[in-house]
This record gives structure tokens, sequence and C-alpha cells, in this order.
């Protein structure tokens, strides 16, 4: 129970990092593109992840955030860093 507090206490930096990352020339177009297709292949209507046990409305979300969470690592760190150090995160 304490792990999905803290798992939802993170989303919303999480998602704030990754858009200023996103927004970023000097992370890579290929990181961007990758992110970009997961999180459509996650949402989208075909049900692509039908072959994953227990893959509903929670198990997307959990799978936004390790997409993000990639796509944030995926960033040069010196780019990471200054925009945590922007956002006043300590660590993602």
């Amino acid at each position: 129970m304490l792990e999905r507090v803290r798992f939802l206490w993170g989303l919303p930096g999480c998602l704030m990092l990754s858009w200023k990352l996103f927004r970023d020339p000097r992370v890579s177009i290929q990181a961007k593109v990758i992110a970009v297709g997961a999180i459509i292949l996650i949402f989208s209507p075909f049900d692509l992840l039908d072959w994953i046990p227990g893959a509903g409305g929670a198990s997307e979300v959990a799978l936004v955030v390790l997409v993000l969470k990639a796509f944030i690592n995926a960033a040069p760190e010196e780019v990471r860093a200054e925009h945590m150090m922007a956002l006043g995160m300590a660590d993602v």
C-alpha cells in the first residue's frame, strides 16, 4: 500500500520532468519517438496489451510511468539534472 502512495505522489513530478525533457532539443529525437510510440501503443483502442495478464486501467498507468521513467533515463545526465533542479526534484 505504501508503494502505491509513493508511486502516486511521484507521478506529477515524473510527468512535469518528462514534458520539460520532451521539449528540450538536447534530448534525442529517437528517445522522444520511442516514448510517444509506446504511450500511443498502451492507450491504443486495439487492445494490444491483452496478452499481459491483468493489464487493466491501473496497469496502463503503471506502464506509462515505466515508459516515462525510461524516457527520463534516456535523456543526457546533465540535461536531466538541469531540469530536475529547476523543478526542485531530488530523484525520480
